[in-house]
């Protein structure tokens, strides 16, 4: 059960376009949310302004002091919605502040936006997120920023659509314990998805093989009947689910039915293995994360 959710902020307007996400979630999981924000002075910077003779250690508190005053304005705006709220300021760079915190306090979610510009940039999706993303053991929950989004703290956004890709590895269904107690909360739809991938003499377009007459038939029916089998068990818990195939490229087919049928969160492992390894993040989860929209739950399948 999720009760704790981390939401790593930067002090950008475009980092805070994950907090609504997070408030949905929290309301209705119920669950903590934890409101983060590291702070640091690289060595290089530290040095120039030991060499320019100024007083590092208070200008350190100033900038923590900021970054309390900065979580504590959000924390009460959330407050009065009716959320359980928690503030933290971290010393340290982003990425490891992030998932040393989410390690020693067990959170169960951490929701981030793929990027939340600094003055330098950090947060850009390659950079800190990613390396949360390789390294933290809880799920993360990414939102994509954009730059004429206006997000309001108290608005409740819906989750009715979860779109799940599966590639019918034990792996690749890492990302159902996940998704399931959310889909549960908010009373969403699950739809198990899957392309099927035939592996024949028949030439390689893209990122599927067309294969010799009949090949195909079969390997959509198995992997119809594969996402028959997932859609019985989330329909046992309770959970509403649909199962759907495409044909063609797998991301593009994740990202075009994900649009083409107005889901709000797609939710995958970052590698559910095949046998040509297509769903490492850098290969599907990723082109997925940098070509859509819409929401993104990445589990780390172990």
């Amino acid at each position: 059960m999720v009760t704790r959710i981390l939401v790593p902020l930067d002090g950008s307007v475009l980092a805070e376009q994950a907090i609504s996400c997070a408030a949905m979630l929290g309301r209705r999981l119920p669950a903590e949310l934890v409101l983060f924000r590291a702070v640091s002075m690289p060595p290089d910077v530290r040095q120039v302004l030991d060499s320019a003779d100024l007083k590092v250690e208070a200008l350190v508190e100033q900038v923590e002091a900021e970054a309390n005053d900065y979580l504590l304005g959000l924390a009460d705006s959330l407050r009065e919605t009716g959320l359980s709220v928690h503030r933290v300021v971290q010393h340290g760079p982003a990425a490891e502040a992030i998932v040393d915190y989410a390690g020693q306090m067990d959170i169960q979610l951490i929701v981030m936006a793929t990027h939340g510009y600094t003055g330098l940039k950090r947060w850009r999706h390659g950079s800190v997120a990613e390396r949360v993303l390789q390294a933290a053991s809880a799920p993360v929950l990414l939102v994509r920023a954009t730059e004429d989004a206006i997000d309001d703290l108290g608005q409740l956004k819906l989750c009715q659509r979860i779109l799940v890709p599966l590639d019918g590895s034990d792996l690749a269904e890492q990302v159902l314990p996940a998704v399931t107690p959310i889909a549960l909360a908010l009373g969403s739809e699950i739809t198990v998805f899957r392309v099927p991938i035939v592996y024949t003499s028949g030439s390689l377009i893209g990122e599927w093989y067309v294969p010799l007459a009949g090949v195909f038939e079969t390997a959509e029916q198995n992997a119809q009947s594969y996402l028959d089998r997932v859609a019985s068990r989330l329909n046992e818990q309770g959970i509403e689910a649909a199962t759907a195939t495409e044909i063609g490229a797998v991301a593009d087919s994740i990202i075009g039915y994900a649009e083409a049928n107005r889901v709000d969160l797609i939710a995958m492992c970052t590698h559910g293995r095949t046998g040509m390894a297509r769903w490492t993040l850098g290969s599907v989860a990723d082109r997925v994360l940098r070509a859509g929209g819409i929401p993104i739950l990445l589990v780390r399948a172990k």
